[in-house]
């Protein structure tokens, strides 16, 4: 399966977080790509609004999957967060 097709097929019965509308016709832009996964900017068809989404590729090494908490976590240290992107992306 393609990247794309990864996509879609994890999107398909997907809810938008603001409207509720299904995500199956959204825009999707991709945002990075990683050995075993896929950062997508996902915009809402019917409402617009924009959300970020982690695809595992096929064929990746089983991981713990990220939780409502690490998202919470994510979104309380961006609200702080002053210093530019490449500092947050940057190789550790």
């Amino acid at each position: 399966m393609d990247w794309i097709g990864a996509i879609l097929e994890n999107i398909r019965e997907m809810e938008c977080p603001c409207c509720g509308a299904r995500l199956a016709s959204c825009a999707v832009k991709g945002i990075t790509a990683e050995a075993d996964a896929l950062v997508v900017r996902l915009a809402c068809g019917v409402c617009g609004e924009n959300s970020v989404a982690v695809v595992k590729r096929d064929g990746a090494a089983d991981r713990e999957p990220i939780t409502r908490d690490d998202v919470l976590d994510a979104h309380e240290f961006l609200k702080g967060w002053h210093g530019p992107v490449r500092d947050l992306i940057s190789a550790a």
